[in-house]
């Protein structure tokens, strides 16, 4: 009964963390976060333990570790902005969307930071955005070739009054202490994985406001990007990248909320230019409605691919395993000769 929106990080040859939402359903206000992580590859995992006290619908995190080791977690307070105030019998409070510009005076983004593998959280410290007025983390935070951290993220952008969202990088200089240095990489975007494919070129994958994905790529670290180009068809999102070590091949998988329902892998051989959908691999077709996916994609050592994801009624895989429940968070293991020719 835990596991929605799961982020996944390599912290060592063999070794994972994962953060994923436990507490409520995909919206509630008793919400939070909690990580857990495995030092043999995602085959097992420690017990989950919570990031932030429940209440306030701790949602949407970005995780990534520094340079020094600490693993770095940013999220989202939803209840402080984005839910009406009681006004049913029940007496709880509903789920209404963020308000514009609120975070201006009460901050609802915040970093936290663990020394000891998640087993303790530092002080939470906000966070605000110069290009939006309300700005959810999303995804890996991950390391340029210089070592900026640089976290995901999406809102509501000031300079519009249109109601969209826009994909943003926020870059961290001190090993994710302070945030700033913003740069928009996506209009009407979301949910946004970065990832670096070489020294001088960093790719971009969100979910766009029509319900597919869209390829963006730099060529000055993030700082502006190229016209975004469809990758995915309508209900297929969000999406991870990950350049596989071996093949130097580039792997997108991404949420499928169209039948078969769960994740799908798509290989590009020229660096995300072009990809076949003939050639795509299904990681898992088994989910029970539509509300799943949320694929987070790395490569250990040895060179194997660990996939988390998540399914909110189910899966044929959950289905006999007694005392999961309807949401569960699975880690899928796999090689790179799934994508052979």
């Amino acid at each position: 009964m835990q596991g929605h929106f799961p982020v996944l990080v390599r912290t060592g040859p063999a070794a994972l963390a994962v953060v994923f939402r436990t507490g409520a359903p995909h919206y509630g206000l008793p919400a939070t976060l909690a990580t857990a992580g495995s030092d043999d590859g995602g085959q097992s995992w420690s017990d989950p333990v919570e990031v932030a006290p429940r209440g306030d619908d701790v949602r949407n995190p970005a995780m990534g570790a520094n340079a020094g080791g600490d693993w770095v977690l940013a999220y989202w307070r939803a209840g402080q902005h984005a839910y009406a105030p009681a006004a049913d019998a029940d007496g709880e409070a509903r789920w209404r969307g963020p308000v514009r510009g609120a975070a201006d005076t009460t901050p609802d983004l915040f970093v936290v930071s663990s020394g000891d593998r998640g087993r303790t959280w530092s002080a939470p410290r906000p966070v605000g955005s110069a290009l939006l007025s309300w700005c959810s983390p999303y995804g890996r935070i991950v390391a340029a070739p210089d070592g900026t951290l640089m976290m995901p993220a999406y809102g509501a952008p000031r300079a519009s009054e249109a109601r969209r969202h826009d994909a943003i990088v926020l870059r961290s200089h001190d090993g994710g202490l302070t945030w700033g240095d913003e740069s928009t990489v996506v209009e009407h975007g979301s949910e946004l994985s970065l990832c670096w494919l070489s020294v001088d070129l960093l790719l971009g994958v969100a979910r766009h406001a029509q319900g597919h994905c869209v390829l963006v790529r730099s060529s000055d670290g993030g700082h502006t990007w190229s016209e975004p180009v469809a990758i995915t068809r309508a209900l297929e999102h969000p999406a991870d990248l990950c350049r596989l070590a071996g093949s130097g091949q580039l792997l997108l998988t991404f949420g499928r909320r169209r039948r078969p329902l769960g994740c799908g892998a798509l290989i590009s051989d020229d660096g995300g230019v072009t990809w076949d959908p003939g050639r795509e691999v299904l990681l898992a077709g088994d989910g029970i409605g539509n509300d799943l996916g949320y694929p987070s994609t790395v490569q250990l050592a040895s060179g194997q691919l660990v996939t988390t994801l998540y399914f909110a009624r189910g899966s044929a895989a959950s289905d006999s395993a007694e005392g999961w429940g309807e949401v569960s968070c699975q880690a899928l293991v796999y090689g790179e000769d799934l994508f052979a020719r």
